[in-house]
């Protein structure tokens, strides 16, 4: 798995000197219009590999010498053409790999990117873009929208254990690290975290992340009941809540919030309404006991 991450000025050196995918006649753009919206469609690829046993691999070339990430051996690619180039390298070996790159530095004649497009590549790769969901996970392997969770029934199966669960999807162009996840939890317009622990009995995520994946974290849903319990205990009931993912670059990215009224914390006869009603009753209970509303 891949842990480089081009930097601003490698990327206005590799962008700055080409127009296109390196694969010959690849008529795919490095930008791609849509809507009104550019998006990257292309990846800085290895000529030589980052690890041994990856496609071309070669020990002279390492981080210690600043060969392995050098702009020499680097290569844009679009995403078909960079997945066959590594499957095949049989097919593809370092000599015509490098023929490659320097017929996309001769051929552009300095007519690459616009500014603009330029700098919208810089900021994609160099900034991680994820995003974050509440998901309802089972034990037969089974991921949904925790809205959908109640709804999914499992065929050919006596028991399944359903969890509820954060998934977080790299939809950006570069790796990025996932240091915790978690659900942030509206308390009628207070907010608390409960942090998931960093593993599960039902399932072990992938805490580093590449282009277009996406991984599952569980949680305790034990832990979960008890901490609802105690806000309940002082007058503090849930309204809502979203999933969080603690990126490596140390950001934060939030998913949308989602009615509490879908955490299993609750018994199987509660409504919307229920609930509704219950956050208003902690509202007078707070108010009663002179606490802040």
């Amino acid at each position: 798995m891949s842990d480089f991450s081009p930097g601003a000025r490698l990327c206005k050196i590799l962008f700055g000197r080409a127009t296109g995918c390196a694969y010959p006649d690849c008529s795919e753009p490095l930008i791609e219009e849509h809507r009104g919206h550019q998006s990257p469609n292309v990846e800085v690829a290895h000529i030589r590999a980052e690890k041994p046993g990856g496609a071309r691999y070669d020990p002279n070339f390492t981080k210690a010498n600043g060969k392995l990430n050098g702009e020499e051996n680097l290569l844009l690619l679009c995403l078909k053409h960079h997945r066959w180039v590594d499957a095949h390298e049989e097919s593809y070996p370092t000599e015509e790999l490098i023929a490659w790159k320097a017929r996309q530095v001769t051929e552009s004649h300095g007519a690459g990117l616009s500014a603009k497009q330029l700098d919208q590549v810089v900021k994609a790769f160099t900034t991680p873009k994820a995003e974050a969901e509440a998901v309802g996970a089972s034990s037969v392997g089974i991921v949904t929208k925790i809205e959908n969770l109640k709804d999914v029934k499992p065929v050919n199966v006596d028991s399944v254990e359903f969890l509820p669960g954060v998934r977080i999807s790299n939809v950006g162009a570069i790796d990025f690290t996932v240091d915790g996840v978690g659900f942030d939890l509206d308390l009628d317009g207070q907010l608390s975290a409960y942090l998931f622990p960093p593993a599960h009995r039902l399932h072990q995520p992938v805490r580093r992340l590449q282009p277009q994946s996406n991984s599952v974290w569980i949680a305790d849903a034990d832990d979960l009941r008890r901490l609802a319990k105690e806000m309940i205990k002082m007058a503090r009931v849930p309204t809502r809540f979203r999933a969080f993912g603690d990126l490596g670059s140390g950001s934060r990215v939030h998913g949308p919030w989602v009615s509490s009224l879908h955490l299993p914390v609750w018994e199987g006869h509660v409504t919307q309404e229920w609930l509704d009603g219950f956050v208003d009753l902690a509202k007078q209970t707070r108010a009663q006991l002179g606490r802040d509303t």
